[in-house]
């Protein structure tokens, strides 16, 4: 299951597993987003990439999309995918989430 949070304008969380069908779930999720090549998507709380997920992930990055995450295997696969990163140090985790998300 993945589950996509808006935080604010410009964050994005990304919890759980992202498989199969999870690019178009993105792609749905973001599609009112004008701001998609200035988004941060964190990756802390993802604990599964497969290859669609690898696509989905490259397809954001592709669009200006910069990353984070705090767990070692989203570091990895950010890196493995040489997606491009958020400058360490840099806070992305407001207080609370802005705006609700979706599952699968």
């Amino acid at each position: 299951m993945l589950r996509i949070d808006l935080l604010d304008t410009a964050i994005v969380r990304m919890s759980g597993r992202m498989t199969e069908g999870c690019r178009e779930e993105v792609e749905t999720f973001l599609a009112s987003e004008p701001t998609l090549p200035g988004i941060i998507v964190d990756l802390s709380e993802v604990t599964y990439i497969d290859h669609a997920g690898e696509e989905a992930l490259c397809w954001l990055g592709r669009r200006g999309a910069k990353f984070t995450a705090e767990n070692p295997y989203a570091l990895h696969m950010c890196g493995r995918l040489h997606l491009s990163m958020v400058e360490p140090g840099h806070r992305v985790r407001p207080a609370s989430t802005k705006a609700g998300g979706i599952s699968k």
